[in-house]
This record gives C-alpha cells, sequence and structure tokens, in this order.
C-alpha cells in the first residue's frame, strides 16, 4: 500500500531494472527518479502538443535542430552550444523555438 498521497504503477521487470539502474546512477531513490522522469515527460508533452500546429521537426544535424515554423512560413535553426540551445532566427535562448526543442526526447538527453 503506497504513502499517502502517493498511488502505484504496475511496470514489467525490464522497465523497474532501467528505473533502479539509472535512480542510482543519479543518486536518488526509485520514486523520486520515476516521478522526476514521469513529471518531465508530462510537461515536454503539454508544451510539444502547444507547440505541434506550428511547428515541426525537419532534422537533426550535428549539433543543431532544423524546424519549420508554419506560422513565419520559413525555416528555424536551434542549436546546442555548451549546453544551452539558441536560435539564430530570433537570436534567443528564450524564444517558442528553443522551448519547441527544450520539449524533445533527443534534445533534453544533451541539455541536462
Amino acid at each position: 500500500m503506497p504513502d499517502k498521497g502517493f498511488r502505484s504503477v504496475n511496470v514489467t521487470e525490464q522497465v523497474w531494472e532501467k528505473i533502479k539502474s539509472r535512480a542510482k546512477q543519479e543518486r536518488t531513490s526509485i520514486s523520486a527518479y520515476a516521478t522526476e522522469v514521469l513529471t518531465s515527460f508530462m510537461e515536454a508533452d503539454e508544451r510539444l502538443s502547444h507547440y505541434a500546429p506550428l511547428i515541426e521537426v525537419v532534422a537533426f544535424e550535428g549539433n543543431s535542430v532544423i524546424l519549420r515554423d508554419k506560422k513565419l512560413a520559413r525555416i528555424v535553426e536551434v542549436y546546442l552550444h555548451e549546453k544551452q540551445l539558441s536560435c539564430r532566427h530570433d537570436d534567443s535562448r528564450e524564444c517558442v523555438h528553443v522551448a519547441f526543442c527544450q520539449a524533445l526526447p533527443q534534445v533534453r538527453r544533451f541539455v541536462r
């Protein structure tokens, strides 16, 4: 029975072992790691669903993500430099293109 305010989730043994291993690497509890991963995924999914009608990934090239911005009707490059994302179009680290890329699992691994 989970503690008050918590719920349990069933996962396969294979997933459990991966979570257990990663939690150990991160030096945190399995519960804390699983909560962090699920929360991060849900936030990313929420962010992506907000931008999805307007922005789409065209390609990953080296340290860059090439996006198609349908609202601007143009291609936009977001690049990674020293673990920070920057947008060439907006010359910014805090624009919608950067926010979109931060929500991509392929990018989040490198930005952490």
